[in-house]
This record gives C-alpha cells, structure tokens and sequence, in this order.
C-alpha cells in the first residue's frame, strides 16, 4: 500500500462561528447621526431667514414666542412656507436623528452583523422611545 494517501474525512457540518463587525454598525450610526444634525440645522437656517423675512421679529417678540406643537399645524404650515413652522421641522428633524439611529441599527443587527440578541434589545430601545415620545403627554 501507498504510505502517501491519507483517508478522506467528510466535510464538518458545524456552521462556522458568526464575526461580529462592529465597525459597520459604528461606522452606519455615525454617519446618520452626522447626517440628520447637519439636514436638521440647514433646515432651522432656512426656516430662520424666512421667518426673519416674514416678520421681521424683535427681540422681545423672539424672548416671548412659543411653539405650538401639531402634527397637522406643522405640515400645513410648512406647506405654506411659514418660517416658525419651518424651524419646528428643524427642531422634530433633530429630535428624530437618533430615533433613526436606533432604527438603523436594529437593521444593521438583524440583517449586516445577524445578531438576534442585540436586534431585539435594539428593538426594545426602539419601541420604548417611540412611545415615550408619542404617546406620553
């Protein structure tokens, strides 16, 4: 007999370990947040100067103005170019940048890096800032 031939051994069927890339994740949620701070401001700047160009607002009136949160007043007033309407997106676009944050990254978990765990927890996170920020008064 051949000393050279060695026995063939079947191929293993253990699936191989999962490699978590963290630096996708990292790299993805950065980008959005850096994304939606800058669309966020550039949209308050445009807003600003209209509403300077409406109005003409004083100080005093500045010291004193408040917005009046609604779904349907914000868009309506957006759609009509009203300035205050327009820093209010601003404002709403700002406050829901890390909401998508969170959101892309239940994405990235489940579908880039496959990590059951960490999608559900992030879906948790995600859930609960949802509702406290819709649906507690």
């Amino acid at each position: 007999m051949n000393e050279d031939i060695q026995p063939v051994t079947p191929p293993s069927t253990e699936k191989a370990p999962v490699v978590h890339d963290d630096a996708i994740v990292q790299d993805v949620s950065g980008w959005v947040l850096r994304i939606g701070v800058v669309l966020s401001v550039v949209v308050m700047i445009v807003g600003f100067i209209l509403s300077y160009i409406q109005t003409n607002p004083t100080v005093k009136h500045m010291e004193h103005a408040t917005f009046k949160w609604s779904t349907h007043k914000l868009v309506i007033g957006v759609l009509h170019g009203s300035g205050e309407s327009i820093i209010e997106l601003g404002l709403l676009m700002l406050v829901l940048t890390p909401v998508t944050r969170v959101a892309v990254s239940v994405f990235l978990f489940t579908f880039v890096d496959k990590d059951r765990f960490y999608a559900v927890v992030t879906l948790g996170v995600l859930a609960l800032t949802l509702i406290s920020l819709f649906c507690i008064h």
